[in-house]
């Protein structure tokens, strides 16, 4: 079995989605690397309650200021775990059910180097997903697994926000594009809709000039939604044990 080292940044997510995350990776991955982004709640409390968790913990806050920088450092330490894979999720992104169950098969090929998923924006609830202008998701994938290999230049993106996953030189690896999905918590509430739109609005500013129409969408008065749907899972892969 091909050893699974997830990484995951996180600041600030107690009380959001960090809990089932790491449920959820505790039982699909060998060593789960989190870099806390200097958080002030319980975040670093809750991470040591899981065994297969190596917490690092920032003084001072990468991600609004520099995000490739915070990845970057996340990458140094999770290869320090001699990884042949590595996931890189957010902490308020999961795997659907049928990826969980897919995950030994997809480690174990040696066709492919790279997984992408396409990840759905759940949008003012649990149950529902954003389908329309830039947020429909069923023609975009995101590379979130990838073969680790020592001889690929680690160099990063040097761009302060939306610098990827992985290395530059991860990128255009040989991929699978899953069919299975990742379901991502980060707009679920509509609380959070306006320092976020602020945030990126800001960012925006600072790269382009210009607000980008996707960050004008987070705060549009009609948005169009439809019920989350598990994808049936075949029986093969019910029935496929991890080995």
């Amino acid at each position: 079995m091909a050893r699974v080292v997830a990484m995951l940044p996180v600041r600030n997510e107690a009380d959001r989605w960090l809990k089932s995350v790491l449920e959820q990776l505790s039982q699909i991955a060998d060593a789960i690397v989190v870099y806390d982004d200097a958080s002030d709640d319980g975040t670093s409390d809750l991470c040591r309650q899981y065994p297969k968790v190596h917490s690092y913990r920032g003084d001072v806050p990468w991600f609004g200021q520099n995000e490739s920088e915070l990845r970057r450092h996340l990458w140094d330490l999770a290869v320090l775990h001699e990884p042949e894979w590595l996931l890189a999720l957010d902490a308020d992104e999961l795997l659907e059910d049928g990826a969980v169950l897919a995950l030994p098969w997809l480690i174990d090929q040696s066709d492919y180097d790279a997984v992408a998923f396409r990840i759905f924006d759940f949008w003012n609830s649990a149950e529902h997903v954003r389908i329309d202008g830039a947020w429909n998701p069923w023609n975009r994938f995101s590379a979130l697994l990838s073969r680790y290999d020592s001889t690929l230049d680690p160099a990063w993106l040097a761009q302060p926000i939306h610098c990827g996953r992985f290395p530059v030189s991860y990128h255009d690896r040989v991929t699978f594009y899953s069919p299975w999905r990742v379901r991502h918590y980060g707009w679920a509430r509509a609380e959070d809709h306006l320092k976020k739109y602020l945030f990126y609005r800001e960012r925006d500013m600072g790269l382009y000039g210009r607000v980008l129409e996707h960050t004008d969408s987070v705060i549009a008065s009609t948005v169009t939604l439809e019920p989350w749907i598990e994808l049936p899972i075949p029986s093969w892969l019910r029935t496929k044990e991890r080995i």
